[in-house]
């Protein structure tokens, strides 16, 4: 990130945003450097929720091992199946077995859905998620969040 262009990012952003959070970037790369791996959990963990540490300024990193969320491993392009039931869990659910999150109406919503996404092969083995001020020069951002809140 050149380092003029992110000084002048920031003094547009208070000017027209005053006291609004910083957008969060990320970028895939094959060696994080000084950026903190997340490490894999035992409970499942959504990945937006790990967020949240980046949103209040700490870099954070994932590879396969770290994104444990089925979701985020294939979105991210760490993975390429779905989960069993995969229709159910993000439609209406299995009554007893699967709690659904109610995304889509119906599983076969979702399969027709998952059949017209194409294929995402993560380009680098980490992704890293750093807020705006946390670049470094060395980073090259792809994707800038806006707006969390």
């Amino acid at each position: 990130m050149d380092a003029e262009k992110k000084t002048e990012f920031l003094r547009q952003w208070e000017k027209y945003f005053p006291g609004a959070e910083l957008p969060i970037t990320f970028f895939y790369a094959d060696d994080p450097f000084d950026v903190e791996k997340a490490q894999p959990s035992a409970q499942h963990r959504c990945l937006i929720c790990d967020l949240a540490q980046v949103r209040q300024g700490t870099p954070l990193c994932f590879d396969a091992d770290g994104a444990v969320c089925g979701g985020a491993k294939r979105y991210l392009g760490f993975a390429r199946e779905l989960a069993p039931n995969f229709e159910y869990f993000l439609s209406c659910g299995i009554p007893g077995k699967l709690e659904g999150e109610r995304y889509k109406k119906t599983p076969e919503l979702v399969k027709a859905l998952v059949a017209e996404m194409p294929q995402f092969e993560a380009p680098a083995k980490y992704i890293v998620f750093k807020r705006w001020d946390a670049l470094t020069v060395d980073d090259e951002p792809e994707i800038i969040i806006l707006g969390l809140d």
